[in-house]
């Protein structure tokens, strides 16, 4: 807070300290009363000034507080709404195949009824001629045991045909059934989609005007500077925090063959798209300790090494956050993400899925910021990286 204070004195602690020495010089006929009532005015002011600074300090923390609900609220519900998605392109494939299936099952049933009304009736005709001249005929007992034997069989062939169409029309009927419910839970899932869609829209409205809010707080530059100097401490005391307390996920036997380490030069970048920061760009009278990747809001985040998840949550400055522990001292940091995936002390492979691109921390325009740590200290994750853009 250093910076802002000097801020908002500079002026006032000026104006004091000329008129401290001012006031012992003051001609011999300066009435001691004008120069009380002056002293007077100046400190009202340094106690004004004060006072606005403090209550412009207690509107920024109560805007940063709305901002970290809003914006957790936001990604809880941006990853509610992907599951859904998801489920309703499930719910309907399952559908479509259901119905695919019913479709079919009517054309068998169909050719089975066409098969059995020609054998009744190839049946019927027969027993009114053929079989009452062969039961009359006694001279032919051989060829009345042949036919009698091939009745006997298209009997049999009619009965079989008979039960599969029994099976199919009940196995006709369960589809059907299936197809009602599973057409009744894509409508619901859709019309729970609509619903989050607008509660959605709803959290990006409140946001817009906590950020508002917020950059009227920040108009002078020396405020700015002091939250992004602010922010950065928060995450430094955050990873120094975290180390004490980190495994060595380098002894799991996933990990083996060298460790992190060994990965220098071979990484994949969490997310697709050009630099928009690179480590060591200026960044508001300080460096960028890490890169910021251009990417849509949504956009998968992928791990990129295995590692134990060691924080999952939102960070001023940095928004919804996951650091991966990797072992030896290493660690790589995922922020301004829209949705977090992993929770604390989740094991992730190279590559899963960890986050979704977001703006969160406050940002205008969506990105992932991405670092790497070596014992705390930033390292340039593109000498890390085998692609630069």
């Amino acid at each position: 807070m250093r910076f802002a204070v000097l801020s908002f004195f500079r002026g006032a602690h000026v104006f004091c300290l000329v008129l401290a020495f001012q006031l012992p010089n003051a001609s011999a006929d300066s009435e001691p009363k004008a120069r009380a009532d002056e002293l007077i005015t100046v400190r009202e002011r340094i106690k004004s000034v004060q006072k606005a600074r403090d209550s412009l300090e207690s509107r920024r923390r109560a805007l940063v507080g709305q901002l970290s609900t809003i914006e957790r609220k936001y990604g809880q519900l941006a990853k509610r709404l992907k599951e859904l998605a998801l489920q309703a392109e499930a719910q309907s494939q399952r559908l479509s195949e259901l119905e695919h299936q019913s479709s079919e099952l009517k054309a068998t049933i169909k050719t089975q009824h066409k098969t059995l009304a020609g054998q009744a009736r190839a049946a019927y005709a027969s027993g009114r001629q053929d079989w009452l001249k062969l039961v009359l005929d006694q001279d032919e007992p051989a060829r009345l045991s042949r036919v009698l034997a091939y009745y006997n069989y298209l009997s049999q062939a009619r009965f079989s045909l008979l039960k599969d169409m029994q099976s199919d029309l009940t196995t006709l009927r369960q589809l059907q059934r299936e197809v009602a419910a599973g057409a009744d839970r894509l409508r619901s899932t859709r019309e729970q989609v609509a619903k989050e869609s607008l509660e959605l829209e709803k959290f990006r409205r409140s946001r817009r005007e906590v950020l508002a809010g917020l950059e009227r707080t920040l108009q002078d530059k020396d405020a700015q500077l002091e939250q992004l100097r602010d922010d950065e401490e928060r995450l430094q005391d955050l990873v120094a925090a975290i180390r004490p307390f980190a495994g060595d996920p380098a002894r799991n036997p996933k990990t083996r063959n060298g460790g992190f380490s060994a990965l220098y030069g071979r990484l994949t970048y969490p997310t697709e798209g050009a630099l928009l920061e690179r480590f060591g760009n200026p960044r508001a009278g300080g460096r960028w300790d890490g890169v910021v990747i251009r990417a849509p809001e949504g956009a998968p985040v992928h791990a990129v090494a295995s590692g134990s998840v060691a924080y999952s949550d939102w960070l001023r400055g940095y928004g919804l956050l996951t650091i991966i522990d990797h072992g030896d001292g290493y660690m790589s940091l995922y922020a301004f993400n829209q949705s977090l995936y992993k929770n604390v002390g989740d094991w992730v492979n190279g590559g899963d899925i960890i986050a979704t691109v977001g703006a969160s921390g406050g940002r205008r325009e969506s990105g992932l910021y991405f670092g790497i740590r070596e014992k705390g200290r930033p390292v340039n994750p593109m000498l890390w990286c085998s692609r630069n853009d």
